[in-house]
């Protein structure tokens, strides 16, 4: 596809760039190769203390409201190295039982 060709450019120009400055050679593994399944998407809901920085607090809680909450990848901060799903679960644990207590 046309996205998986402009990462594969990108991965190109910085191992480029990289090598040149004195980096070393970079090279891609074998099972590292683009799979569109193998993607976790992450971050489109960011989550930060400060508004300007996220979309939802600590809490899971959306910025500015009360009782908007997002639960899943799209408020982690960063993307990991390694599949998502134990802690998109933990977050949905946290604030299913966050949003079970009174008060």
């Amino acid at each position: 596809s046309d996205e998986q060709d402009r990462l594969e450019r990108l991965r190109a120009l910085l191992a480029n760039e990289l090598e040149g400055a004195g980096f070393g050679k970079i090279e891609r593994a074998a099972q590292a190769l683009p799979d569109p399944r193998a993607h976790h998407h992450a971050g489109t809901t960011r989550m930060h203390d400060d508004p300007r920085f996220g979309v939802v607090d600590r809490e899971c809680r959306v910025h500015g409201t009360a009782n908007l909450f997002v639960a899943g990848a799209s408020v982690f901060p960063t993307a990991g190295f390694a599949n998502p799903t134990l802690t998109i679960v933990a977050l949905a644990l946290r604030l299913a039982h966050r949003l079970r207590s009174p008060g």
